[in-house]
């Protein structure tokens, strides 16, 4: 019989894509101060789209925590490519962390840092050399205890709008 508190690490399948569209959303909306409204709804259904696409592909990869059979927290992992680079990186295939999200409440007990060292894991077994992110406060230590440092060159945005 398995302890009520014990917590099950597993990959996410496309069974779970509407809990990671749901997480992504709760991750979102915190991280913004985001209250749900009709734009919530089109990001929905665009995440909805993605993920049916992007997991059966290889191009998404997540792990999941669950706790009493309930997702606690998830992870992901855009696997993509761009022309070779120096340094490692001649495939140019890259992986793009992301959705990390602890619900409240199960926050502080590693659970985020597990699912880092899963992806991790899930990237060495798929060739990548190189893993890149953006770290909101509360996740900058965990990534940088990990090892993560800033980049060479600064990331810079261009809003197209």
């Amino acid at each position: 019989m398995r302890n009520a508190k014990e917590i099950v690490y597993r990959r996410a399948t496309l069974n779970d894509a509407s809990l990671l569209v749901d997480y992504r959303i709760r991750f979102l909306n915190e991280l913004y101060g985001q209250v749900e409204n009709d734009e919530t709804a089109v990001v929905r259904e665009s995440l909805a789209r993605y993920f049916q696409k992007a997991i059966p592909s290889g191009d998404f990869v997540a792990w999941v925590a669950e706790m009493d059979g309930r997702l606690v927290a998830t992870s992901g992992m855009v696997v993509w490519q761009k022309p070779a680079i120096y340094g490692g990186v001649e495939s140019g295939k890259l992986g793009y962390l992301m959705d990390f999200y602890t619900i409240p409440g199960t926050r502080k007990k590693g659970i985020a840092t597990r699912l880092l060292e899963e992806l991790i894991k899930e990237a060495r077994s798929l060739g990548l050399r190189y893993l890149h992110l953006h770290a909101s406060k509360y996740g900058e230590p965990i990534y940088r205890k990990a090892g993560f440092t800033e980049p060479h060159l600064p990331e810079l945005e261009l809003r197209l709008e």
